[in-house]
């Protein structure tokens, strides 16, 4: 009797031990399922999901696991984020997103989080600037020529973005707090529709990542970037603050996070996979034909860009006095 309860009592220890080891091996490996679900919080095709599919593809390759995007659009990226925010912290969900996580909370009252507390950084991918986009009609050939245009014309040059607290809307107020000039802000559903206009000569102005098709067809003319970097595809092109402008630098970023509480060597081998995918030369040079400039890193990169953002957009928010519906 008393081998026999012995010998049970050693099976389940033993199949007690076997599991904690399996399951702590599962954890550090993400492997959960076998598949990581990446959620992308816009449509299918913008910037963001295109470097999020060309990344993610050599980062499943490295980690030997099945990596699924999926779209969540809606609210500013705000249902795609906020779902990441609730998912489980075991490796197997991720996000893949820009800017809008940190600009959301100020533009929007009903979004509650804290961009610094709310999700865990795993990688910063890329930085990117805007390209500052003027209608060819207008007889200017550089940022200056269209600041003394704009300075002669109080009031009457219009600018458009992708909607009221977007990225384009707070580079449109910030160059006018730095500049002192006057425009119209003219709100789109997205920038693709506003450059649109500024080709057709009904907008003045933009600040749009897919300028360059419409400049290289006459169409627009490019005058400056809002990055600290030129852009890759538009190497003639100066930034603004070489242009003279020097306060005015807006840099974007793309990056990887994971849902709070995800142990660190979950983030750890992640981080080090996006890392080994942005090391690839092909990879480079298809994100410089985007715009972007790889970064990489360890996590505590992407998380100083969240902290950085949220400063600069505070700053632009309060001294352009704008308000938001909530």
């Amino acid at each position: 009797m008393f081998n026999t309860s012995r010998r049970s009592l050693l099976k389940t220890l033993v199949g007690t031990a076997l599991l904690g080891a399996t399951t702590t091996a599962s954890a550090q490996s993400g492997a959960g399922a076998g598949v990581i679900k990446v959620v992308v919080p816009f449509v299918a095709g913008g910037i963001t999901d295109q470097v999020a599919r060309g990344v993610l593809d050599r980062v499943s390759k490295s980690l030997a696991q099945t990596i699924v995007i999926e779209n969540r659009p809606g609210a500013g990226s705000r249902i795609g984020s906020e779902a990441v925010m609730r998912a489980d912290p075991d490796g197997t969900t991720l996000l893949f997103t820009n800017p809008s996580y940190t600009i959301l909370p100020i533009t929007d009252a009903a979004v509650k989080y804290d961009p610094v507390k709310a999700l865990m950084p795993v990688a910063l991918v890329g930085t990117y600037g805007l390209p500052v986009v003027v209608s060819s009609r207008l007889n200017v050939g550089t940022l200056g020529e269209f600041i003394a245009h704009a300075r002669n014309n109080p009031g009457k040059l219009s600018y458009g973005s992708a909607g009221m607290g977007s990225g384009a809307h707070f580079a449109g107020e910030f160059f006018q707090r730095l500049t002192g000039i006057e425009m119209v802000h003219v709100p789109y559903k997205s920038t693709s529709a506003a450059i649109i206009d500024v080709a057709g000569g009904v907008l003045d102005l933009t600040f749009d990542a897919t300028a360059k098709s419409y400049a290289d067809a006459g169409k627009v003319k490019i005058v400056a970037v809002t990055g600290a970097h030129r852009d890759p595809r538009l190497p003639n092109v100066p930034t603004a603050a070489e242009s003279g402008l020097k306060e005015y630098v807006l840099s974007s970023w793309l990056g990887v996070f994971a849902p709070p509480g995800t142990p660190t060597p979950l983030v750890e081998r992640l981080n080090k996979a996006v890392n080994a995918a942005l090391a690839d030369p092909t990879l480079v040079k298809q994100l410089e034909d985007l715009g972007i400039t790889t970064a990489g890193g360890p996590p505590a990169a992407l998380a100083t860009s969240v902290q950085q953002d949220m400063a600069v957009y505070r700053r632009i928010a309060t001294d352009a006095k704008l308000t938001f519906k909530p």
